[in-house]
């Protein structure tokens, strides 16, 4: 009796495993879907701006590079996204004439997933600086110049391809240290290999995170140093003033955060581990699901920070607001309205001369 106790408790909870590996799966799946789609929104959008600006002679601005450059390496790294949770689901249900999609590059995936990460990061790097260049070094025009931002770019993709290529070669005899996972159906470097995983982490999150936390922390102290020699400018300039700092704070808050979140579930898998000796079952699965939702927020954050991209869309939701309440309001603004109200701003101007002598 003992025994099929012990076996009906197994399975039991040998089927909760593959019910929470598969809704974690389709959680990871659904996020990165919605990540493709709103940074190919993005993209478009920003392409349809650059095309009207050309017509109207008007120069393209930075800020839209940037943010096209961040949703380009969140579209690649949802799809490698998509690949490993499609290699887990067919491996969990032991889907034989689809298994070629799990070792068909298995290696490479696991490469590039790691290096469209860390070009996520490294495209923030990016902002940060046309920030602090627009912020800090104003005066400076030359380096916050689109040429130089697009050479900038092409920098930050080859740095993240370069900096991860000792991954491929760091393993036992000079193999590579992303090795096959049988448990979860594809390649990525294994937290058992405490060198490797520590080294991927610090080059993947660690150091672009602290690289963008140094650059916003020398724009808030810029911000918040120039507050002193404030005194001279009027009240409305001086509220205008305050208003924006506090909205760029805001944004670069929102920014930190949501990376914060986007590398934080894998440190500390990783320094559990390095203590513990232990890794949970279902460390990985959980680790890409976390990812995969915050590459869903951080598009969303992206259209909220840039704001060519946050401006008409709040000015069309707004007209759609005004345009709404006009039709609950069915009382028409006549020629009298308009007369009766010119009438009461002349006579309180009236009223204020008189008083002002």
């Amino acid at each position: 009796m003992d025994v099929i106790q012990n076996n009906s408790i197994e399975s039991i909870n040998f089927d909760n495993r593959i019910l929470a590996k598969l809704l974690m799966n389709i959680c990871t799946l659904l996020s990165g879907s919605f990540a493709i789609i709103i940074s190919l929104l993005i993209i478009v959008y920003v392409f349809v701006i650059y095309t009207s600006r050309n017509h109207s002679g008007n120069s393209f601005n930075v800020s839209l590079l940037l943010t096209c450059n961040t949703c380009l390496a969140i579209i690649c790294s949802s799809i490698i996204l998509i690949l490993i949770q499609l290699s887990n689901i067919i491996g969990d249900h032991q889907i034989i004439s689809l298994k070629w999609i799990i070792f068909c590059g298995c290696h490479t995936r696991g490469y590039l997933l790691f290096v469209f990460i860390n070009s996520i990061y490294l495209s923030y790097v990016l902002q940060a600086g046309y920030r602090l260049f627009r912020i800090v070094f104003h005066e400076y025009r030359c380096l916050r110049t689109f040429a130089n931002f697009f050479y900038y770019i092409l920098g930050q993709w080859m740095l993240s391809f370069v900096v991860l290529i000792p991954i491929l070669f760091s393993g036992e005899n000079h193999t590579t240290s992303i090795v096959y996972l049988p448990e979860d159906f594809y390649c990525q470097v294994p937290v058992t290999n405490v060198s490797a995983i520590t080294y991927t982490v610090q080059i993947v999150f660690v150091l672009p995170f602290c690289c963008m936390c140094t650059i916003y922390f020398w724009i808030i102290t810029y911000i918040r140093g120039t507050n002193r020699y404030r005194q001279s400018l009027s009240t409305m300039k001086l509220r205008l003033q305050k208003k924006r700092d506090s909205i760029i704070i805001k944004r670069i808050c929102i920014v930190v955060v949501l990376l914060l979140i986007l590398g934080a579930p894998s440190v500390i898998f990783v320094i559990v581990f390095i203590i513990h000796s232990h890794l949970y079952w279902a460390y990985y699965r959980l680790s890409w699901m976390t990812i995969s939702i915050s590459y869903a927020f951080i598009c969303l954050s992206s259209i909220y920070v840039t704001p060519e991209i946050y401006r008409p869309i709040r000015i069309i939701f707004g007209y759609s607001n005004h345009y709404r309440e006009n039709l609950e309001d069915p009382t028409p603004i006549t020629n009298t309205t308009r007369t009766q109200t010119k009438t009461d701003h002349s006579i309180l101007r009236g009223r204020s001369s008189v008083n002002m002598n």
